[in-house]
């Protein structure tokens, strides 16, 4: 469990979704620990490790050993800008980088503020709750694509994160007649960045550049709450990192992450680390 000053601390030194508590606590059950700069969490026998320390005079692979010794997890998901395992040694090894979006804005690409202008003719952007239309959007996503368990995991948990959370900010836009057409969801939870973490369009209700009015509304947000960039996520695939790249965003950080077995230690092995 977190102390009061580790989440302060947390919350003035986040630059990663991965390092929203609320967060990755609502979507993956388990329970924030910090250590050395670094957080993880925990479930049972397995171990979320952030590789990505809050600090600038961490080790990372020597925290990692420590908490791995402490905790003696059978599997371990972990994401780091470098992994010091041979990919051979893990699974679901993936490779990405962060996007990243200075504020303010000074000026918007043509593209992007010609999209801005012909969708808010059509449409009006609020702050809203998540509700059954939103769930609806949602199911139409997961049922349009072919995503991992894990995956799936993260979107069908959202509504839990947004229940929880008190930073966490739904955009949604709307039909002069009130009808969905899409919406975002963003986090306003660290003193310097706020987080681009979802977004959500209807197949049957389109609005071109409903999406492009969402990150507008979700700049001039975060702009207004005094934050100074924008963590936009990663890449993906190349449709994703040229919406992001249109709007100015930039390559931030690199990600990997794997899933790691770990042996477990005999009992006798135990009480020689006591």
């Amino acid at each position: 469990m977190l102390t009061p000053e580790e989440r302060n601390l947390i919350y003035q030194r986040a630059y990663l979704p991965e390092h929203l508590i609320d967060y990755v606590e609502s979507i993956s059950g388990a329970e924030a620990y910090i250590y050395y700069d670094h957080l993880y969490f925990t479930m049972g026998n397995h171990i979320i490790f952030i590789g990505y320390p809050l600090g600038t005079q961490s080790n990372t692979q020597q925290v990692y050993e420590f908490v791995c010794d402490r905790f003696q997890p059978v599997t371990v998901a972990i994401i780091a800008p470098q992994l010091w395992f041979p990919p051979h040694t893990c699974q679901d090894w993936r490779e990405d980088t962060y996007y990243h979006l200075a504020l303010p804005v000074p000026n918007f690409h043509p593209d992007a503020a010609y999209m801005v202008r012909r969708a808010d003719r059509e449409l009006q952007v609020v702050q809203g709750r998540f509700g059954r239309e939103h769930q609806k959007l949602v199911k139409e996503f997961l049922s349009g694509h072919e995503l991992a368990q894990e995956q799936r995991l993260i979107f069908e948990r959202m509504p839990r994160y947004l229940a929880r959370s008190e930073t966490a900010r739904l955009l949604e836009a709307r039909r002069q007649n009130g009808v969905l057409v899409a919406f975002t969801v963003m986090d306003l939870g660290a003193a310097e960045y706020a987080f681009y973490l979802f977004n959500f369009r209807s197949t049957k209700e389109t609005v071109p550049g409903a999406s492009d009015l969402l990150f507008h509304k979700m700049v001039c947000l975060a702009q207004e709450e005094g934050k100074t960039a924008i963590n936009l996520g990663l890449g993906i695939h190349p449709g994703i990192r040229h919406f992001k790249e249109k709007w100015g965003a930039t390559p931030f950080l690199p990600y990997t992450s794997c899933l790691l077995h770990r042996q477990p230690v005999p009992i006798e092995g135990l009480f020689e680390k006591l």
